[in-house]
């Protein structure tokens, strides 16, 4: 699929098969989907083999990849585990070694712009995500401390304080 901007703007999530993005003139702000939602897709029978690969071309123009807020980071990951897609092990394994799991396999061309792949959520759009989960009750305030602590932060910090963030949330084995 290709997804075209000219002379204008374009906000929204990656496409999950892999896409060809092109900007010209213009700017397009992209984010990137939930780790947890997929590493489910790469573990499921019928899911990817691998990464999808994306294409980004801007010319006088600029691209940035966002990761998702914190809370749905955490809501992705308590989700993928309650339906068994994987485990918290499975989860270590994976962010426990970034460098043999590509993030985001892509290629690009900038020309007269800018390309930023690894930008995070602003400080505004982390806090307003978790007080709204905190106040409809999908995410505990002791998770919501652990997160909020995690605003700003990147790699693999990140990815941390939401497996901790998770694991102090799920219920204890009797």
């Amino acid at each position: 699929m290709v997804h075209f901007s000219v002379f204008g703007g374009h906000e929204g999530q990656l496409s999950a098969g892999g896409c060809v993005y092109i900007t010209l003139f213009g700017g397009s702000e992209l984010k990137r989907p939930p780790l947890a939602a997929r590493l489910a897709a790469l573990r499921r029978p019928s899911g990817l083999r691998d990464e999808p690969r994306y294409v980004f071309l801007s010319l006088f123009g600029s691209t940035t990849i966002r990761w998702p807020t914190l809370a749905e980071e955490f809501l992705a990951l308590t989700d993928a585990l309650r339906a068994g897609a994987f485990t918290l092990d499975d989860w270590e394994r994976f962010t426990a070694s970034p460098g043999e799991h590509r993030l985001l396999r892509a290629g690009s061309f900038t020309l007269f712009g800018s390309m930023q792949t690894d930008a995070l959520p602003t400080e505004e759009e982390e806090l307003d995500g978790l007080s709204l989960q905190r106040h409809a009750g999908t995410i505990a305030d002791a998770a919501v401390e652990r997160l909020m602590l995690a605003v700003g932060q990147g790699g693999a910090q990140r990815l941390a304080s939401v497996r901790q963030a998770v694991a102090a949330s799920l219920p204890r084995p009797a």
